[in-house]
């Protein structure tokens, strides 16, 4: 396996960790039977999961903002002339 695909898997990983689903599942019943802790906060798994689609939320909007600045329209314009 080359080491690129090995740092694809690693950051997939650390996207999805092993067990979130299971988490997850067991967090809604714990919801359902009244417990208020949000559920990020019981289990490190489903941490990990929402710091990892906030930080592509955030990366997502910092595109999107990019995209709209002078600079990303210099950008854009560089990029077509190649």
């Amino acid at each position: 396996m080359p080491a690129s695909e090995l740092h694809m898997w690693a950051k997939y990983f650390e996207a999805r960790p092993i067990g979130w689903r299971e988490d997850n599942r067991t967090a809604m019943m714990l919801q359902s039977q009244g417990v208020k802790q949000e559920s990020k906060q019981i289990f490190p798994t489903l941490y990990q999961l929402k710091k990892w689609e906030d930080q592509a939320e955030n990366e997502t909007i910092m595109k999107k903002s990019l995209a709209k600045s002078i600079f990303g329209a210099k950008l854009q314009a560089a990029h077509k002339k190649d």
